[in-house]
């Protein structure tokens, strides 16, 4: 079974111990995963995971104090149910609220659903298979100081020469060239690159 993961860590306060058991328990063959809610100290356990498989990390902009990744994740799974046949099911670690409308959406097209929740409610009867989150007993480990920030979706980490205040320079002065349209006939290098990341991430 091809599977397809959105997975709401602030939802069900996964640590990767919890989370790697729940993987192990559906025993799928996971062609996506997409976290969201990441932090990158209190989800630092995850990071060794999302470098290794490519996982995508949905993060706020920098200057904004709250973006709703619920609303991001519903739009992400259906459009994952939409848009690929060779998928077979979703996994989803979702708020309750917000699990009515994925489980919906994504049976309209043919997919099974998989859900992992805490406690088993009403919302996982609607689904084709429940799966008890196991909680760990350890802490989460938050990552290591020295290992720096970790960008999931780019890879870039801190160091004293090309860090994450280099990288959200670049992008705030991509988008204020973005903003003031004006007409050049050059375009600085990075941009276009910039821009595919905003708008595919943002």
């Amino acid at each position: 079974m091809n599977c397809a993961c959105f997975i709401d860590l602030g939802a069900a306060k996964l640590d990767f111990s919890s989370y790697s058991q729940l993987l192990a328990d559906v025993g799928a063959k996971y062609e996506q995963v997409k976290f969201y809610g990441y932090n990158a100290k209190r989800n630092g356990d995850f990071n060794p995971y999302i470098r290794e498989v490519g996982a995508e990390v949905a993060l706020p902009l920098h200057n904004r104090k709250k973006v709703r990744v619920d609303i991001r994740q519903v739009v992400d799974a259906i459009a994952c149910a939409c848009k690929n046949p060779n998928i077979d099911a979703i996994l989803l670690v979702c708020a309750e609220v917000d699990a009515l409308p994925m489980i919906a959406g994504i049976k309209a097209q043919g997919k099974k659903v998989l859900i992992a929740v805490e406690s088993e409610s009403a919302v996982s009867d609607r689904c084709d298979a429940c799966y008890v989150i196991k909680k760990s007993v350890t802490a989460p480990v938050e990552a290591a100081a020295e290992n720096g920030d970790f960008l999931p979706y780019t890879g870039i980490e801190r160091d004293k020469d090309d860090g994450m205040d280099d990288v959200r320079e670049k992008l705030r002065n991509a988008l204020d060239r973005q903003a003031a349209k004006k007409p050049t006939t050059v375009r600085e290098d990075g941009d276009e690159e910039l821009v595919r990341l905003l708008s595919k991430y943002f």
